[in-house]
């Protein structure tokens, strides 16, 4: 069981090409190309998964069954939404290897939404009506100084690690340069730019095909982002973008070929006020139940919505930062959620000699999810 296939769209700024599209729309178009790459008919999907930490609005009401309904696929394919905060992509993964594994479906497709020009990071937070998410934590948890938003975690985390300012401006400026040197990756498909506003349907006749890597200027001369003495800037902390990956895991065939095989999983929670909660227990579960160590990964990627983010993870895991994020991370092209988890598969996958290990992990102070690959023998464009 494993990757057959992968597309996603290129990166883009919020309110950019990718803006006016509906996010099913595009998760049909990105899932249709994956197909095609591997040579599978839609018949033979039982199931999408739908990976989004905003499960509401253009992606709520059951948007995998929509994404079916939009592509045109088979009528009698379901599926459903995971939420589960910064890990949805990597947990929707690991939701469809489970499956697969225990024989409830041989094909399912894993789609990451990003499309954030549409719903917003904290979206579900936001929409009250009905009250307040997690209502009653901050309480309880008041006393050891309340819950922060990740990137304030993360900062607050930094500096009790000794993270300096300029560590984390040199981690966001070599971001940019590995993302620039591999922007022009296998797994991208080109897609009509479509920009919101008033005419939404509006095709640009110049499809979009690479990552808009941020011009970050002079980092240094950036003020706080979160207040006097903060570490983190504009620079350092990853903005919203636009972006749909998609990825086909299914149980393999003798003699069929794969991307690459799902060899460990692995996931955990951990303190709340730990921006990299519980990644060395998902790790370890990851590795461990398949007799593998940190040393026998070839290649780390990492989510990376702050600079401090693989820092921390690299520190949990006595990892040297060199070595996670070779492609380049969020902070070059800005955050698209779900979809970039799923980016970190995608891409993380091209030019790996086969037999290599890839060791893919989300994580935040919700919890982290650990996955690691082994390079199949298959096509180099994942």
């Amino acid at each position: 069981m494993g990757l057959a296939g992968a597309a996603r769209t290129a990166v883009r700024p919020t309110d950019a090409e990718l803006s006016g599209w509906r996010p099913v729309e595009l998760a049909g178009a990105v899932g249709q190309e994956v197909l095609d790459r591997t040579g599978t008919d839609p018949s033979q999907v039982d199931e999408v998964i739908v990976g989004s930490a905003e499960l509401v609005g253009a992606n709520g009401s059951d948007a995998a069954r929509a994404v079916v309904l939009a592509a045109g696929w088979p009528d009698r394919i379901g599926g459903h939404g995971i939420d589960r905060a910064e890990t949805s992509g990597a947990m929707a993964v690991q939701v469809a290897a489970a499956a697969i594994s225990s024989g409830q479906a041989r094909g399912v497709l894993v789609i990451g939404l990003g499309l954030t020009s549409v719903v917003p990071p904290g979206a579900g937070a936001m929409g009250r009506t009905y009250g307040a998410p997690w209502g009653g934590v901050a309480e309880r948890l008041a006393d050891r100084g309340s819950l922060l938003p990740p990137p304030r975690l993360a900062e607050r985390a930094a500096a009790a690690a000794g993270i300096t300012r300029a560590e984390l401006d040199a981690a966001a400026e070599e971001s940019c340069r590995r993302r620039r040197d591999h922007d022009q990756c296998g797994s991208i498909v080109a897609v009509a730019a479509r920009f919101s506003g008033t005419r939404p349907d509006l095709r640009w006749p110049t499809p979009v095909t690479a990552d808009r890597v941020r011009d970050l200027g002079a980092v240094a001369d950036l003020p706080p982002a979160f207040g006097e003495g903060g570490l983190l800037t504009a620079a350092t902390f990853a903005p919203p973008a636009d972006a749909v990956t998609a990825l086909l895991l299914r149980a393999g065939e003798p003699g069929e070929p794969e991307t690459a095989a799902v060899a460990g999983t692995g996931r955990a929670a951990g303190d709340p006020f730990d921006p990299a909660g519980g990644v060395r227990a998902a790790v370890d579960r990851a590795l461990g139940s398949v007799g593998l160590k940190i040393t026998d990964m070839d290649a780390v990627a990492v989510t990376e919505p702050t600079a401090a983010a693989p820092i921390l993870v690299g520190r949990a895991l006595g990892i040297d930062p060199g070595r996670i994020n070779l492609a380049g991370g969020a902070l070059a092209t800005g955050d698209a959620g779900a979809a970039e988890e799923l980016r970190l598969i995608a891409d993380g996958l091209v030019g790996l000699d086969p037999g290599r290990c890839l060791l893919t992990i989300s994580a935040g102070p919700t919890g982290s999810v650990a996955t690691a690959w082994r390079r199949g023998p298959g096509p180099d464009q994942a």
